[in-house]
């Protein structure tokens, strides 16, 4: 038997930008009847919004905890096995960046299950092409620490690897924490480091600046609850 396969299915970056997903993967989620998702009321929220049309049921979504008990998880593999088609969709963007996705991804190329990612916008990486930073040499590190002495010292080792590797850094923070952290960036950093920052990515209200932090000081944009990419960078 032929057995199915795990699409990575993007999601939208925010409320309104319905036009960045592609007709690929509208008629891809067609074809599925359980998906792997982060939030099941936004997930659903968003297959309605592409024109999903099929009825969910109580089996229909699977959150990507990594706690989902093993039984769930045998399910769900077994399904694929059986040449069902699964898809996987994050909260925001490209599924695996940020999220636990990669749990399933691993799982199933260990079960010789064909993985295919469709195209969809990333905050990550429009950020990245936006900022003027080096594309060549970049690290994404994540979310940054939430205690605020683990954050300036997060932030000291970027600024030292920017320098010393001509390496873009690239981080993110919970939107309500984004203006804290803002404001140890700029109490940390070197004047001349360089900052980039990415908010509402795709959105009517997008955002994107780079600048240094000696700039950055004199006027402070509000990013509370603003999806928002920090870059950094050393001439």
């Amino acid at each position: 038997m032929k057995k199915g396969t795990l699409f990575l299915i993007p999601a939208t970056l925010g409320e309104n930008t319905l036009n960045i997903i592609s007709q690929e993967i509208k008629d891809v989620v067609q074809q599925i009847d359980l998906f792997i998702v982060e939030n099941e009321k936004s997930a659903r929220r968003y297959l309605r919004s592409i024109g999903y049309k099929k009825e969910f049921t109580e089996n229909s979504l699977v959150l990507m905890d990594k706690n989902t008990p093993d039984s769930t998880q045998k399910i769900v593999f077994d399904k694929i096995l059986n040449g069902n088609d699964v898809g996987l969709i994050s909260e925001a963007g490209m599924p695996c960046i940020a999220d636990p996705g990669s749990f399933w991804v691993k799982e199933a190329h260990q079960l010789n299950i064909n993985v295919k990612p469709l195209s969809g916008p990333s905050s990550i990486l429009l950020a990245l092409i936006a900022s003027g930073f080096n594309g060549q040499q970049f690290r994404f590190n994540g979310y940054i620490p939430i205690k605020s002495s683990d954050r300036i010292d997060s932030i000291k080792k970027m600024e030292a690897t920017a320098v010393s590797k001509n390496e873009t850094q690239i981080f993110i923070e919970t939107p309500y924490r984004n203006n804290s952290l803002f404001e140890d960036i700029l109490k940390t950093c070197s004047t001349k480091t360089l900052l980039c920052i990415a908010a509402d990515l795709t959105m009517p209200t997008e955002f994107i600046k780079t600048q240094a932090i000696s700039e950055w000081k004199k006027n402070k944009p509000d990013l509370h609850h603003k999806p928002t990419v920090f870059l950094m960078y050393s001439k």
